[in-house]
């Protein structure tokens, strides 16, 4: 049996008597196809279900619609725009292959992840780690996303300053400094960036989407309107003169291959960025948090549009590019817009084209908060780890025996509460494992079916969001102007988002969106009996697990060989 220190374990023969005699968690409710009731109430929910019809809609306030824009404002970003690249690179069908694999692989990793989440009670991406790998791997996945989505908020930075400082200098007739402009942005979006729920940041999640959708309408009309002219008339449509600038800087029809025949380098190169594009794991279990009516189904139509709409605007988006460009696709499609009006070009493209670019750049600014949340949220459950390691209530009888640390957070609170101040680990959670010797069915948890390969069960009455830690203003404050801080140092620094991309992307994106969900979904699974086990997908996760290692180590070597 594992060792968790720092929450209290609940063995089998002293669980806490949760539920009354007469109540048995695994019987179906009296309603069993009606959404007001839980079919499967032996998930393990924080909130739990039943707070979807407590009246207090603070508990469970997210509707179908805002948990879908949460998930597609989350995929959406940054990424989006090196996506042409990656047709250029390989190929329309070769694209398309990726663009289907990915979307697929997202959506099932993202499914078994909330699965796990719900088989073992975990309220967050560490916690369901935990429960399959033992304590210490949650403290370390927690840092492992926290450093990652550290790298993706300062490339985003990189971007924000890159889109809005040459469209300030436009509209002001003189050159502006990218930092201090940047430094402007983030301080308008600190009221943003200090939410402490997706939420709240609903509205966020609608403009975003919106914003970067006037770029994809600019790329699909210009692409597909000079593939048509090109094909019919022999020229660009723009009647100009075969050596302006609006000419060369468009693609011909020879430049685009629908049948390319990629080189593995070329494989290697646009794979990642696909897959990167779709990632988004940090926040799906938030989603489902906040969701009413979290049933399995609802998750999976939340998971599945978002996915769809999200693969369908990215997909156009990479191929409005690359119909555009063809062979001149940069990385950054965004580089290949000039920014001022080039003499004999459309009026109405310059002006789609410049909406467009403003687009973009919104749609990156207000998706900086939603990468902040998960990242505090990492950073502030390590230290919430560490606080339950020392706050068992058998040890806290006395309050004088916290360490400094402790007690200048309490002291700092400015929403401490008397309860607060005495506050242990069993107020907030505890935990279930299985003795070794354990093996009879008379002695399984009356919480949920377990074999003795199960790890452990977390009981919480909410989310991990709702602990101590991450109530606490001190630390809630602190850590996210410590957040933005680091990376607007790191965005300085660096001349290009290409050489953060390029640090995250074969390695850690594979390891956070593939194999750890898979590796936690196939652990926890297996420990699950009954006809409720899904051991087809056991069975699936496995080969994309597989998968998804070899991606990962071809990847980061061609990465490293690369340098």
């Amino acid at each position: 049996m594992k060792n968790y220190n720092s929450i209290t374990i609940i063995h089998e023969d002293d669980s806490l008597p949760l539920f009354d005699d007469n109540t048995s968690l695994l019987s179906p409710l009296p309603n069993d196809k009606t959404v007001n009731y839980n079919p499967h109430p032996q998930d393990h929910l924080a909130p739990p279900f039943s707070a979807s019809q407590s009246g207090d809609a603070s508990n469970r306030p997210s509707s179908l619609l805002v948990g879908t824009f949460n998930l597609i404002a989350t995929i959406i970003g940054g990424g989006v725009l090196s996506l042409p690249i990656a047709f250029q690179k390989c190929g329309i069908f070769t694209t398309t292959l990726f663009m289907l694999t990915s979307a697929y692989m997202t959506y099932m990793s993202l499914i078994t992840l909330c699965y796990s989440s719900r088989r073992c009670g975990g309220s967050s991406y560490g916690e369901v780690v935990r429960s399959a790998f033992g304590e210490r791997m949650e403290e370390g996945v927690s840092w492992l996303l926290f450093i990652f989505l550290l790298f993706v908020i300062a490339a985003y930075m990189v971007l924000i300053r890159d889109i809005w400082t040459p469209l300030v200098g436009l509209a002001m007739g003189e050159e502006v400094d990218g930092d201090r402009m940047l430094m402007g942005i983030i301080v308008v979006l600190l009221p943003f960036l200090f939410q402490r729920s997706l939420h709240a940041l609903r509205w966020n999640c609608y403009i975003g989407f919106g914003s970067i959708l006037v770029l994809c309408v600019a790329l699909c009309r210009g692409g597909f309107q000079r593939y048509y002219y090109q094909e019919h008339y022999g020229d660009d449509g723009q009647n100009g003169d075969d050596g302006d600038e609006a000419t060369t800087a468009a693609a011909s029809t020879t430049d685009i291959e629908f049948f390319k025949v990629p080189t593995v380098q070329d494989v290697l190169f646009s794979f990642p960025i696909v897959m990167l594009a779709f990632l988004s794991h940090f926040n799906i279990l938030s989603i489902q948090n906040t969701l009413n009516r979290p049933t399995r189904q609802r998750m999976k139509n939340v998971t599945g549009m978002a996915i769809i709409a999200s693969c369908s605007l990215m997909y156009l988006f990479g191929l409005g590019g690359y119909m555009l460009y063809g062979s001149k696709t940069q990385g950054n499609v965004l580089l290949n817009i000039p920014i001022a009006k080039i003499p004999d070009e459309d009026m109405e493209e310059y002006w789609l084209f410049l909406l467009g670019r403003i687009g973009c750049g919104t749609t990156l600014m207000l998706a900086m908060p939603l990468l902040a949340l998960p990242c505090r949220d990492a950073l502030l459950e390590v230290v919430d780890v560490l606080f339950h390691r020392s706050h068992h209530r058998s040890d806290s009888s006395d309050a004088s025996n916290d360490t400094l640390f402790w007690k200048m957070l309490h002291k700092l609170n400015r929403n401490e509460s008397i309860d607060d101040a005495a506050i242990t680990t069993e107020d907030e959670v505890d935990e279930i494992v299985m003795d070794e010797d354990i093996t009879t069915p008379e002695r399984k948890s009356p919480l949920m079916s377990m074999s003795p390969g199960r790890n452990s069960i977390l009981i919480r009455k909410d989310a991990i969001q709702r602990d101590w830690v991450f109530r606490n203003s001190m630390m809630h404050y602190g850590s996210t102007l410590m957040i933005v801080v680091c990376c607007y140092i790191g965005a300085t620094k660096v001349e290009g988002v290409a050489e953060i991309w390029s640090l995250i992307g074969s390695s850690l994106a594979f390891l956070i969106a593939f194999i750890l969900p898979f590796g936690c979904f196939i652990v926890i699974e297996n420990g699950v009996e009954g006809s409720d086990r899904h051991d087809g997908w056991i069975k699936a996760a496995a080969a994309m697990l597989v998968l998804s290692i070899v991606g990962a180590v071809v990847c980061t070597w061609n990465r490293i060989a690369s340098m």
